[in-house]
């Protein structure tokens, strides 16, 4: 999925992004030489910007006529780059989107600091906009997003892990970033709890579905479509459900396998060899079969939560459109 893909989504709100662009610009501003360097490279690396594109969405279905969709876009996209430039350093990763992570470049140190600044920007951002229940929120989501790192690192490299860490991960990590998101809408349009509520249950459901999507594509697509190494969840000592559905299905067979790679390090490529088999071991266990089936239903649940929110009929289709579009991503 590309910036391209989403075009058609993005374009009502075309204005409202490039504004948000130049919040963000204008935020990562420093006199310092080394904040400008690492800024720099963030900033020219883009990423689809879908967070915020759901949070101005949301908001324009809301009938929010302020500048305060733009501030909280460009909060929790700041939120989520800090969020990815501390898990490259957590994960080792050398890329990302294709090109060199901040820590390949500059170190781990430097690369955690910026991170950290990047938090203390959008908080300082979002104190700004003077609105306590938002404050809440994104209090509430880097909370559990750092409660789904710890919960992920401490299950590393653990063949016994169960789809109940999973799924704990998944949430704290991905669903709820993108729950904050939709959930902002009804907060500044001050809509009854009701309306948040369901706003929020449509950004968890459609980050449930987009991490599933993603989870799915780590051993189906290739490092192209990816912008990383296939299997990069396994490499890094992550089981995710496909591979959980195979251990419970064929533990005798792939056990070793994951056990073997492991054993040769994060650095190592995995063998031709080892990959061929697990890929045929996933396509003869059917492993991928729940994972489609559960962000099908992340999918469907997504767009029943926003049916029962009243708003502006062409940007609520649009929304609608969303979570099947995301799910499209694995056919």
């Amino acid at each position: 999925m590309s910036r391209i893909d989403l075009l058609r989504y993005f374009l009502p709100i075309a204005p409202k992004l490039a504004l948000v662009e130049a919040e963000l610009q204008r935020t990562l501003q420093s006199d310092l030489p080394v904040v400008r360097r690492l800024a720099g490279h963030v900033g020219s690396g883009k990423g689809k910007r879908l967070r915020p594109a759901l949070v101005l969405l949301c908001c324009r279905m809301c009938g929010v006529d302020s500048r305060e969709d733009v501030r909280f876009a460009a909060v929790f996209e700041l939120v989520h780059t800090a969020t990815l430039v501390h898990d490259d350093v957590i994960d080792h990763a050398e890329t990302r989107r294709s090109r060199p992570t901040l820590n390949a470049l500059w170190g781990n140190t430097l690369t955690v600091l910026f991170g950290d600044l990047l938090y203390m920007h959008s908080m300082s951002s979002a104190i700004a906009g003077r609105s306590f229940r938002m404050l809440e929120i994104l209090a509430e989501v880097t909370t559990r997003m750092i409660e789904g790192e710890l919960i992920q690192n401490d299950f590393l490299y653990n063949l016994d892990t169960t789809r109940k860490e999973y799924f704990e991960i998944q949430e704290r990590k991905t669903a709820l970033l993108f729950s904050g998101c939709t959930e902002t809408a009804g907060v500044i349009a001050q809509r009854p709890q009701g309306d948040c509520e369901a706003l929020g249950r449509f950004g968890l459901e459609i980050g449930r579905a987009f991490q599933l999507v993603d989870d799915l594509l780590d051993y189906t697509a290739t490092s192209a479509q990816m912008g990383k190494p296939v299997f990069s969840d396994l490499r890094e000592g992550k089981l995710t459900l496909p591979l959980l559905t195979l251990l419970e299905r064929a533990p005798e067979a792939v056990r070793p396998i994951i056990q073997r790679i492991w054993d040769a390090g994060e650095e190592v490529p995995i063998t031709a060899g080892d990959e061929q088999v697990l890929r045929l071991l996933l396509e003869t266990h059917d492993a991928y079969a729940e994972t489609r089936a559960l962000a099908r239903q992340a999918s469907l649940a997504a767009t029943a939560a926003l049916t029962a929110v009243d708003g502006d009929k062409g940007t609520k289709k649009l929304l609608l459109e969303i979570p099947e579009f995301l799910l499209a991503r694995s056919s």
